[in-house]
């Protein structure tokens, strides 16, 4: 089998890069443990908050859960590339049911967005940039804090379902055609595995955590975890056939990729580069790459505070660190 070739433009030292070929084996039982992983922590915060009422545990489970709901919406990301698990049929399926589903998405509509990001990303007829606003960075820190506050408070989600309820992004979000069965069976993911939730949370007694901790939290702390988790991979940096150059990295796993970034997706340039590199092996790639120095190192970061701060200063450079 051929080596994938890397969206590298002109970048002649990166073309002339060769990856392990392991690092596009596809380890299906990787993806499911991913998946009972991220259900699990979902089902630790429910727990959590039905054992100990307390506001502080609420606010906990709250943010666990809303982090656990960012890995799956990760995890759709992964069924979008067709990494997920073997077998298109049955990657789509649990990728819809399992992670798009239960967050109200429709995998086959993100998919033909997310996939058009990828041909010319930070372009102005990107959907990411769109829907995320990236296209005016770097901006002022109290403009970056008013949209965190927004989304923090709903209100992000809240206009964003606007737009897309306006046909603000149709323009850039290509057209997806959608038999009627594959559209029933998007609603039925969407309505099963929300109805499940609810009925297991209202068969324990406790039903109510499925607004306060399901659905608040995904109208609000996951929006604030999205913008960040976006900021990072893209904002302020140029469209360029090389992907290197737009798109960050954080550089290794800490509390805040755990956070911001879950299922190593804060390897972004690796991601642009390969994206037939499935999420567990990454890590792997961004080890080859930096011993290669094919990394641009202003683009590599500690963490997601260095890019907030280098992407609200009125003086930010690719370069500032």
């Amino acid at each position: 089998m051929s080596q994938p070739e890397p969206r590298a433009g002109g970048n002649r030292a990166l073309q002339a890069f060769a990856p392990g070929a392991e690092l596009f084996v596809l380890k299906p039982w990787i993806g499911w443990l991913a998946l009972l992983g991220d259900w699990a922590l979902i089902g630790v915060g429910f727990a959590c908050a039905a054992l100990w009422p307390h506001p502080l545990v609420y606010l906990l489970a709250a943010l666990l859960i809303a982090r656990s709901q960012l890995a799956l919406a990760v995890l759709m990301h992964e069924s979008a590339h067709g990494l997920l698990l073997r077998g298109q049929t049955a990657n789509d399926l649990v990728g819809q049911w399992l992670a798009a589903g239960p967050l109200f998405l429709s995998l086959r509509t993100y998919r033909a967005g997310h996939l058009k990001h990828h041909l010319q990303p930070m372009q102005h007829d990107d959907p990411i940039v769109a829907v995320f606003g990236l296209g005016d960075y770097p901006l002022p820190r109290g403009k970056l804090v008013r949209r965190l506050l927004a989304d923090l408070c709903g209100v992000g989600y809240c206009l964003s379902a606007l737009r897309f309820a306006r046909g603000d992004y149709r323009a850039v979000m290509p057209k997806v055609d959608k038999s009627p069965r594959q559209a029933l069976g998007e609603v039925c993911s969407m309505l099963v595995g929300n109805g499940l939730l609810f009925g297991v949370l209202a068969w324990s007694g406790h039903p109510w955590l499925y607004l306060g901790l399901w659905l608040l939290p995904a109208i609000t702390l996951l929006p604030l975890l999205g913008r960040v988790r976006a900021i990072m991979e893209h904002a302020g940096l140029p469209a360029a056939a090389d992907q290197s150059r737009n798109a960050r990295s954080i550089v290794r796993p800490n509390a805040q990729t755990f956070l911001f970034g879950p299922h190593a997706i804060h390897y972004h340039i690796e991601h642009h580069l390969y994206v037939r590199v499935p999420f567990y092996h990454l890590r792997g790639l961004h080890r080859q790459l930096a011993a290669a120095q094919l990394l641009p190192e202003g683009n590599l970061y500690q963490g997601y505070g260095g890019v907030l701060r280098d992407v609200s200063d009125p003086n930010w450079t690719s370069a500032a660190r």
